[in-house]
């Protein structure tokens, strides 16, 4: 159901009530911590095992601290960092950054028809090989999947425009004139 073109849209996660800090700044710093963490985790070498401890903390701390449902922020860390050690097998596990993304998607509260962007970095990681064939060319992989997914995630914010995504994430439906809504006189 396309969006109401004059309503103005705002990002889902900033309409929640946050126990703790602005939204502004958390999105920011869970972002940074985020892809700080996981450039840890890529960059990782035999010689460098020091920076897969602090990515593999980094990571599931920005998660936590970017501003969503708690339900959402606890249930993406550890399944994303498991496919980030995934990746640092090279090109033929691409496609893990999907589940990135998916992550990302789900926390940002996006609309269930925006996460068919999810075939771009499944096709990306179909198409890599053809133009990486050595693990020393890792950081094309990591270059060029990182663009695809950063792609990905503006364009499912234009789908969420496109689309009411206040109807689209439950969290956000509980409006209090409703007729179901029951409350103590």
């Amino acid at each position: 159901m396309p969006a109401d073109p004059n309503k103005s849209w705002s990002e889902p996660a900033s309409r929640l009530p946050l126990r703790w800090g602005a939204y502004r700044p958390r999105l920011l710093t869970g972002l940074a911590m985020l892809v700080v963490g996981t450039a840890c985790v890529l960059g990782t070498t035999t010689y460098s095992l020091p920076l897969l401890l602090v990515g593999s903390l980094m990571q599931p701390a920005g998660w936590a601290v970017l501003p969503s449902t708690i339900g959402r922020r606890v249930a993406v860390p550890l399944p994303v960092l498991g496919f980030t050690w995934l990746m640092l097998g090279g090109s033929g596990f691409a496609w893990c950054y999907a589940i990135i993304l998916a992550a990302w998607l789900l926390v940002r509260l996006r609309p269930l028809p925006s996460f068919a962007v999810l075939l771009l970095p499944i096709a990306w990681s179909i198409l890599l090989p053809l133009f990486v064939h050595d693990y020393q060319e890792g950081w094309v992989t990591i270059l060029t999947s990182t663009l695809v997914i950063v792609g990905a995630a503006w364009l499912a914010k234009w789908i969420a425009l496109r689309f009411d995504s206040w109807q689209s994430v439950r969290t956000l439906r509980k409006q209090h004139n409703r007729v179901d809504d029951v409350r103590p006189s």
